[in-house]
């Protein structure tokens, strides 16, 4: 097995998601660890959810043929206010495609204070969220990963919520490849 990454994203964006009652300012931050963030809120009285912070165009070029084996996404984030609301993931799938289907992996898992923030890590090695994964899905510019964040914050305070940078890493089996000319000699074919 090979593994290609960590990678970072060339294309962020806020994308909407059903119900929701925040969306992402600065998605760009997302695309390194520099401590500058992409960040949102969740305002008082509500319990729901954030759009997506939608990040794609990882730059991998697994080569043509392997089998892909799994995907791990790493997230860089933290919460700036509200520790006792529980913040979270909502909803973590990956993009495929330019679309936004996948199992979803979103942890339940409080989010670390600012002082603290860390990578969380999804996925793994020999997890494709769901999906079958090709080569070409994965090097392909509308491939990534979409987060939506919630917290339990009903009649409460604002919630914010903090994103340094968000990678990808691919796990794979190189393909075999085809027949080479001195074998299709030996079958009697060309």
């Amino acid at each position: 097995m090979s593994t290609a990454g960590p990678n970072s994203s060339g294309t962020q964006a806020n994308t909407a998601r059903a119900s929701s009652i925040s969306s992402w300012a600065n998605p760009s931050n997302a695309a390194s660890s520099n401590d500058s963030r992409a960040t949102t809120s969740l305002s008082s009285g509500f319990v729901t959810h954030s759009d997506w912070l939608k990040v794609t165009n990882f730059g991998f070029s697994i080569p043509s043929g392997a089998t892909i084996d799994g995907v791990t996404v790493e997230i860089e984030h933290s919460y700036a206010t509200g520790a006792p609301y529980h913040p979270r993931d909502s909803s973590l799938m990956l993009v495929k495609g330019g679309t936004i289907s996948s199992t979803d992996k979103a942890s339940g898992t409080t989010w670390p204070a600012a002082a603290s923030e860390a990578y969380a890590s999804y996925g793994g090695a020999a997890d494709l969220w769901g999906l079958s994964l090709s080569d070409t899905d994965v090097n392909a510019t509308d491939f990534g990963v979409a987060l939506s964040v919630t917290c339990d914050n009903t009649g409460k305070g604002s919630v914010g919520f903090n994103v340094d940078h968000i990678r990808i890493t691919i796990d794979y089996t190189a393909g075999g490849g085809g027949p080479t000319v001195k074998t299709l000699a030996a079958l009697g074919v060309g």
